[in-house]
Formats: C-alpha cells, structure tokens, sequence
C-alpha cells in the first residue's frame, strides 16, 4: 500500500507541472512570535501559520487534529476524542509549550505538569493558528522552552453574518454549530457555540480483548466583544468555555483495561484589554487582566477526586516605535495560579504561587536584516527568580527570494503546584529546569512565494529536568539533562489556481542523560495536503500522515501512514456540503500503547450561512 501511494504521488506531481500557473501567496501577519504586528517574511523565528480557510477544508473539529500536520509537533492521545493528549513540540515535554488563546494561558495550574488544555480544545470560531518553535521564555517566562501555540479567533464584522451547521457519522458521532458576528464603526460582537456528543470507541485497544465504548459529550461557547469609542482607545473582551464529560479505562503498569470512569470537566477564559494609541500611534499602551479556572471532577471505579485550577493574570505593554525601522517592546506582568485537589481517600491539598515579571525586546529592521533582543526577569516566590535572553537575527537577499535565519537563547520551567505542594508526590526543594536553545535555517521562494523550501536544524538542552520516580513511587526528583535536535523541512508549492500542495518532514533525535530515547516521540515525522479546485464550488483535500517507530513503555511502537479525505461543494451561496472520511486504509495503529485509535470512519454534513 505505501508503495502504490509514493506512486500515486509522484504521479500527481508530475502532472501538476503541466498545469503550472504563477500564483501569489500572501504574507500573513504574525503576532506570537514578536508579540507586534509582523509580517511573516520579517520574522527570524521558525513559525507555522494555519488558517481559518485551512482547518474548514480538512474539516478538523479539534485542534489537536490540527496541529498533528505541523512541522516539529508530535502529539498522542489516549483513546477517543477528550482523552488525555500530549504535545511533543521539538520533542520537548508536554509542559514546556504555552497554549494560548487570545493572549490568555490556557493552561491546567493543577495537572501535574501545569501544562495546556488541548485534550478536548474544538476549532470553532478560529481565525488562525500560530505555532512558533523554539524557546520564547524572553516573551512568555515560564511554560514556552519548546515554543507558543497561539489561538487567534475571530471577530466581528460590520457585515452582520451568521451560520448553522449540522454534520455525523462514525460512532454515532454528531456535532451541532452555531454562530453570528456583527459590528459597526464604534462595536463588533463574534459568538459561537458547539455540541458534540459521539459513543466512542473503547479507550483501551480493542485488539487485546477491550469492548466497552468510551464516549464523549462535549460543549464549547466562544465570545469576542470590542469597542472603540474614540481613535485613541479600544476595550477588547474575550472568553471562552468548555465543559464536557468523557469516559476513558485504567492504565496501570503500561497495561490498558476496560473501566467504566468519567471526567467531568470545564475549562473557563476570559479577558479584558484597554489599548491607548498614543503620541500619533508610536506608542501602544496595553492594560490587560486574565483568569483561566479549569475544573475536574474524576470517578475511578468507586473512588472520586478532582481537582481546580486558577490563574489570575495583569499585563502592561509598551509598544514603541522609535523610528521607521525600530520597535521596542517594554512589559511587566504578574501572576497568581491556585490548585485545589480532593479525592475520597485524602485530605485536601491546597496551593499557590505568584510570579512578577518584566521584559524587554528591541525590534530592528534595516533592509534586508531584521533582529529581535530580548530579556525578561522573573521572580517566583518559590523557586526564587531567573533571567533569560534571545536573539533572533534573519537577512533576506530580496533578488533572488533567499532568507538566512536563526536564534539562540534560554527558557525555564517552574516546578508546578502538583510537583511542589501534593501530599504523596510533592517535593518542596524543586527547582526550575533551565534550557539552552538555538536553530539556523534558510527560506528560499521562487515566482513570487508561489514555491516555498524551508530548512531548519534545531538544538534543545534542558538541565536539571523534573522526573517522577514511577519504580518506587516516591514522588517527583531533579533528574539529569534531557537533549533534543533534529531537522524540520517543508516544501509549499501553489502551481494553479487548481491545485496546491503542501509537503514537511520533521527529524527529531531526543535523549537523556543515560542515552535513553524519550518516549513516544518518533525519529521520523512527515505529512502531505494535496488541495484540488475543480471549479468554483468544490474542493477535495487528500492528506498522509506518517509516523516512524518510537519507544513506549517496554515496548516499541511500529510506524504507520494515515490517509484522510474531505471533500466540500458550494450547493447555492448560502448552502455548503461537505464529508470527510478518515483513516481512508482502515490502518492499524496505536499512538500510546495499549490505547485503541480510531478505524475507516465516514462524516458528512451541511453548513447554512445567513
């Protein structure tokens, strides 16, 4: 089957030639990676961006999904929709990427790394996506030693819109969606809301005897509000739920079981910003305040437990033109994160910790050189107070479409609250892990960024990684050094109005100090997206996904290719159908082991929009 699917490719791009037709790509603006306005050209940092048009042609209902096609990202879940997921960005651990949405952490303070809620995150009312890899510690503190995956949704229109969509299929899989946005000269409003209820399949691989269906419902609410009452003051709102329920079985001793438990969960974000554009717009003033609050309420067999997070966030931000070509940027930021955590068989345990900060990062652009320098201080009233660096310089020969890249800097990782402060686990004599980290890469473009080659070689080394002893279960240690290097290609071709395509691989050598591999994360990475336009209304996207070997838990997991399939029709202007069928070979495969996947499933459904 692989080998009838390298022919079929190398088939379709030799045809693709013969269609060939200048076409211009546009340079999208980028926020996270310099947290200004930047185009994309102008950035020296690895980022991704997907958009809002990308994820409807995939149709992809979890960003997790999303994410899976990115250059340098591995992620595994266990089991259905809403189980656990964990994100390898440039192998790094889980905890060491920030997750973002609207500038809001969307973080979990109380699991026991403190890291992302992706597990059940849906795609609605998103506008775009930027990942951007490496180390953004200078930015962000701490959380962002493998990078920033930013959530950008979006806002409203002065054109009131709005839309229904219904769609269906596999394991009595349904989803509901609604949405409008309105707005005028003074005030724009965006809302969406979603349900998704699906019977599942069994968390626990069924190939070694497991049966029971492990479901999910979830709900996500989505709400964007901004005012501008006069040219040189804007207020802007976001808040987002989620809340749900999902069933998932035991893991013990890297052996998966049918169970029957739930978790209960809600994930809750908002935030208010007031922006002042002063002195004719070269100075940018940003207050902001955010709280994220997540809850869990777990049943494991007989037992229940659960636990709360809450992160309570104030933001300045002075953005500074100094001139035509610099910009500087000029910050401080505080935070307090709180975990409760109860169960059955304990007492409560309760925490919390506050981190002040500030930072600064000069923005220089002369010709073809741009470069970003930057340092931030943090100062966490447990673990004491760290300073990191960075240095992001690119040079772009805008003759021949050539751009030289790299950065160099450090990051750090607080100890969570789980690691510090729980009853059997905790160890209140952690500190930070540390990183050093740096790539160099080239850009080279032809006929008007119509062809896009991307290269990049990247090195990770974190000190003094936090561990947990899972032999004698004594709880959490300062281990060694963990190290990660590797190489992310990606070539981007849009030949004709008819058809485009998109192709990355990602090389990803990890170990630690005792030259072991890190679990789950595969040496060799690679996708593809084939997008064809037979006319105005249809679109058909093809994509492959392809995983290498990698170690689990005493065992080594084999490689695979998925292959999905979308497909949309534009039936009147107001009306979109469209399916999508995933998993098109019916492969085989784990991504955790012990844990099942899904088979050949089959959606369709239909989008009304007003």
């Amino acid at each position: 089957m692989k080998k009838s699917i390298i022919i079929a490719l190398c088939t379709l791009l030799v045809t693709a030639g013969s269609l060939w037709a200048e076409v211009v790509k546009m340079d999208p603006v980028v926020v996270t990676a310099t947290r200004t306005g930047t185009p994309l050209s102008q950035i020296a940092s690895s980022v991704t961006v997907i958009t809002a048009e990308e994820i409807e042609a995939k149709q992809q209902t979890q960003v997790i999904d999303v994410l899976r096609s990115v250059p340098g990202v591995h992620i595994v879940q266990t089991g259905s929709t809403g189980g656990q997921a964990a994100i390898y960005l440039r192998g790094t651990d889980t905890k060491h990427t920030l997750l973002l949405i609207d500038g809001i952490e969307y973080r979990d303070s109380s699991t026991t790394g403190g890291g992302p809620s992706l597990d059940s995150l849906s795609t609605d009312n998103i506008a775009q996506i930027e990942i951007v890899r490496g180390a953004q510690s200078v930015l962000y503190g701490s959380d962002a030693i493998g990078g920033v995956i930013n959530i950008i949704t979006k806002k409203g229109s002065k054109q009131p819109e709005g839309y229904l969509s219904i769609n269906g299929g596999t394991y009595n899989t349904w989803s509901k969606k609604a949405g409008f946005s309105a707005g005028n000269e003074i005030t724009s409003t965006s809302f969406s809301i979603s349900k998704t209820d699906s019977d599942g399949f069994s968390a626990a691989n069924e190939n070694d005897g497991n049966t029971e269906e492990d479901g999910f419902d979830n709900t996500a609410i989505s709400f964007n509000f901004t005012a501008k009452p006069t040219k040189k003051f804007d207020l802007i709102l976001n808040t987002h739920l989620t809340t749900g329920v999902n069933e998932f079985d035991n893991f013990f001793g890297g052996v998966a079981s049918d169970a029957d438990n739930t978790n209960d969960h809600q994930e809750k974000a908002g935030k208010v910003t007031g922006v002042f554009n002063l002195f004719e717009d070269r100075w940018q003033l940003s207050l902001g305040a955010s709280i994220t609050d997540t809850s869990r309420d777990v049943m494991l067999g007989s037992y229940n437990y659960g636990y709360e997070g809450k992160i309570t966030k104030y933001d300045l931000q002075n953005t500074i033109q100094l001139g035509k070509y610099q910009t500087l940027v000029v910050g401080a930021e505080t935070e307090e994160e709180k975990y409760d955590g109860y169960a059955d068989f304990s007492s409560p345990t309760r925490a919390k910790a506050k981190t002040d900060a500030i930072f600064i990062q000069d923005q220089l652009m002369l010709g073809g050189f741009v470069t970003n320098i930057g340092a931030r201080h943090d100062k966490h009233e447990d673990f004491g107070e760290k300073t990191t660096w960075r240095v992001a310089p690119s040079y772009t020969f805008r003759t021949i479409g050539t751009k030289i890249k790299g950065s160099a800097g450090t990051g750090f990782k607080a100890p969570s609250l789980y690691q510090l402060h729980d009853d059997y686990f905790g160890n209140s004599n952690l500190k930070a892990e540390e990183s050093l980290g740096y790539d160099i890469g080239i850009e080279q473009s032809f006929l008007d960024s119509s062809i896009t080659l991307n290269f990049t070689w990247f090195y990770n080394n974190i000190e003094d990684h936090i561990e947990f002893d899972d032999i004698g279960w004594t709880g959490y240690y300062q281990g060694g050094d963990i190290t990660t290097r590797g190489v992310e290609t990606s070539l981007e071709i849009y030949p004709s109005d008819l058809f485009d395509f998109n192709l990355n691989y990602t090389y990803t050598d990890t170990e630690n100090d005792n030259g072991l591999k890190l679990l789950r994360r595969p040496l060799h990475r690679g996708n593809l997206s084939l997008n064809l336009y037979p006319d105005d209304e249809k679109q058909i996207t093809l994509s492959f996904q392809y995983v290498g070997e990698r170690e689990d838990i005493n065992e080594t997991l084999e490689d695979y290719i998925l292959v999905n399939l979308a497909g949309s029709h534009q039936i009147t202007p107001n009306i979109k159908g469209f399916i999508r069928v995933d998993n098109v070979f019916d492969e085989e495969y784990e991504e955790v082991a012990g844990y099942g996947t899904a088979e050949l499933s089959a959606y369709a459904g239909i989008k009304l929009t007003f």
